[in-house]
This record gives C-alpha cells, sequence and structure tokens, in this order.
C-alpha cells in the first residue's frame, strides 16, 4: 500500500480521445468522444484500479497514456516529459520504461513465434540484453512461473493462464516501471485469475512497479489496487483509497456498481438492497448535457442536465463530481453511510 505523500509518476492532464464516426454523401461525420477531458494522478509504486462499464472509455485511456492510441488533446507527464507531445523517435526510447499487458493472451502473442522470440524480442529492439538473450529469457520465464525447458514451445501449446504468463514476460522483458494491465484476467477461467493476480502483486513488490489495472471486476479491483477511479462515458467521476471506495461511495453511479458485486454470505446477500440503474448508457456521440449520468440518476434535480460537474475533493483524498454531493445532498450521503461496499466483496 502506497503513501498519500509519494511522488506522482505519471500525471494525466485534460486528456481526450476522440474518433470520427460515419458520415457519406448525405450525412456528416460524428464525434465518439472516447475520454473526454480525463485528469488523473498515478502515484509512484501504487497500483490504481480502473473501473466502469463495457464502452466507457476505460482500456482507450490506458492506451492513449503509452500512446499506442494517439491523444486528440491534453497532457500525459512522466519524468517531466509529455508523452503527447513526444516524436516518434522519442517515444520509442520511453517505451522500454512503459509497458502493457494485454487482455486477450490468446490474441496478443504472435503464433508464429516460439515463446523465448517472444519474450527476448523487446531485448533485442532496444539492445539492452545483458549477456545470453536465452539466459534473460529463461529467467523471466522463471521468474513468472513458467519452465524454461518450455521456450522453444509456441504460444498454442499453452494454457491461457501460462500464455498471460508469457505476456506478463514479455513486458517485464525491458524492466519498465509503469504497466497498464489492460484486464488482464478477464479472458481467464476462474481459478487461474488468482494465480495471476497474485504473480502481479509479487512482482510489484519485488521490482517496485506502478500498475493502472483496468477492469470490469469489482473485487479483482479491490484485491488489487491502492486507489480507484470510476469511469462513466469518457469521465472520470470518483477516485478515492481502495477500501474507502467499496465501504462508502459517494456518486451515485459508484454505488450501483458496487452495489452490484455479490457477496459470498447467502444472509448478507439475502437481505442487501441492489441499486438497479434505470435506461440504457447513452451513446458516446450523443453524451447527454450537464451531468452525463443524469438520464440514469435516481437524485438528479433540472440543474443536472445544465451543469457539467468537475471533480473535486469532498473528504480528504475522496473526489467525486457529482453537484448535489457538493450540494451536501443527505439522500445521497445516506446511500454512502449504509455501506454499500462494507460486507466483503
Amino acid at each position: 500500500m502506497t503513501e498519500p505523500n509519494e511522488p506522482n509518476l505519471i500525471s494525466i492532464q485534460d486528456l481526450k480521445v476522440y474518433y470520427r464516426s460515419g458520415g457519406g454523401l448525405f450525412s456528416a461525420a460524428k464525434t465518439v468522444k472516447a475520454v473526454d477531458g480525463v485528469s488523473l494522478e498515478i502515484r509512484k509504486g501504487e497500483t490504481l484500479g480502473l473501473v466502469g462499464e463495457s464502452g466507457c472509455g476505460k482500456s482507450t485511456l490506458g492506451r492513449a497514456i503509452l500512446r499506442l492510441t494517439e491523444p486528440t488533446a491534453g497532457k500525459v507527464i512522466y519524468n517531466g516529459r509529455d508523452l503527447a507531445s513526444l516524436s516518434g523517435s522519442e517515444m520509442r526510447e520511453q517505451r522500454k520504461h512503459l509497458q502493457m499487458i494485454f487482455q486477450d493472451p490468446y490474441a496478443s502473442l504472435n503464433p508464429r513465434m516460439t515463446v523465448a522470440n517472444i519474450i527476448g524480442e523487446p531485448l533485442r529492439t532496444f539492445g539492452i540484453a545483458n549477456g545470453s538473450t536465452d539466459e534473460r529469457v529463461a529467467e523471466l520465464m522463471e521468474t513468472v512461473g513458467l519452465n524454461p525447458r518450455f521456450a522453444r514451445r509456441y504460444p498454442h501449446e499453452f494454457s491461457g493462464g501460462q500464455r498471460q504468463r508469457v505476456g506478463i514476460a514479455r513486458a517485464l522483458s525491458v524492466e519498465p516501471e509503469f504497466i497498464v494491465a489492460d484486464e488482464p484476467i478477464s479472458a481467464l477461467d476462474v481459478s487461474i485469475q488468482a494465480q495471476i493476480m497474485n504473480l502481479m502483486q509479487r512482482l510489484q513488490a519485488e521490482k517496485g512497479l506502478t500498475y493502472l489495472f483496468i477492469s470490469h471486476d469489482l473485487r479483482a479491483v479491490r484485491h488489487l489496487s491502492d486507489r480507484v477511479a470510476v469511469m462513466y462515458l469518457g469521465k472520470i467521476v470518483e477516485v478515492a483509497d481502495g477500501k474507502v471506495i467499496y465501504d462508502a461511495p459517494l456518486m451515485p453511479y459508484t454505488q450501483a456498481l458496487v452495489s452490484a458485486v455479490p457477496v459470498p454470505d447467502p444472509a448478507i446477500e439475502a437481505t442487501r438492497e441492489r441499486i438497479v440503474l434505470a435506461g440504457d448508457v447513452p451513446s458516446p456521440i450523443d453524451p447527454p448535457s450537464g451531468c452525463h449520468f443524469h438520464t440514469r440518476c435516481q437524485f438528479a434535480i433540472p440543474e443536472c442536465s445544465r451543469v457539467e460537474p468537475k471533480l473535486v475533493e469532498i473528504k480528504p483524498r475522496h473526489f467525486a463530481a457529482c453537484i448535489r454531493i457538493n450540494a451536501e445532498n443527505p439522500d445521497i450521503k445516506a446511500n454512502a453511510a449504509a455501506g454499500l461496499g462494507a460486507v466483503g466483496i
């Protein structure tokens, strides 16, 4: 667990990723606001969990931080440099320090390359192998729990969990400081997910890694994360310490997410109230005015459709974007005080 006074490793400032969509002979192209003005700080040595419904922009944000997707506007400050403004050659040099673990271990590994070549490719690309590349590959395989004797095998000869370990070894090969883990366990069997999470925690402790852990699995995020950021329709709507955001969420959207997580105790689960959101997630092509969440929020008032809330500090180190929380609305705070997440998820 990192301390609040740890220095920031990554500072994201008003980051935007817009796409042009559609358009033809009789219709104009529309703008998809996948990431819409996100500002976040990621402290050195911490795991920042990023959660939200599918399509909210989580993966796009992670890719934009590493310039795998080009930002439309904004800054990503790392070691005093704005990654978003670097040239291609300058950014290539930074990639030694910034790596990614991808969601699908079946698709993220080249099926025509052996595991030794997959893990060793970054070493050759950056020319950083100390001594024999084969020795370094064997060392990395042992680090992630794979037998080095299997280095000459191909990805299809491994299980899903083993393939993800190969992906982790590849990311570690250049000794990065920051890793974006984009849904790294979602494609794995439940029995394997805990193994990969424990591996990530061990590697973080041993190597001082900093993670952005992207997931829709709130239980996995709680297990791994020091802090949690909640994303809705391209915007960050709440940020707090991991335990706080589960035990006392402020934003109505966060309260609904936490209430949807099942509790392993049948007696508690039977008495727990589920918050069901009305309607569907609006389109990022035409998001609602004001607060994007107001069309589904049980506490919405007319001002919510006109005023765009800012992410502000409501409590110490607890930020939320809701004008009604800012106004000390008793109904919203009563939901938070009920401890929707304090039941062992």
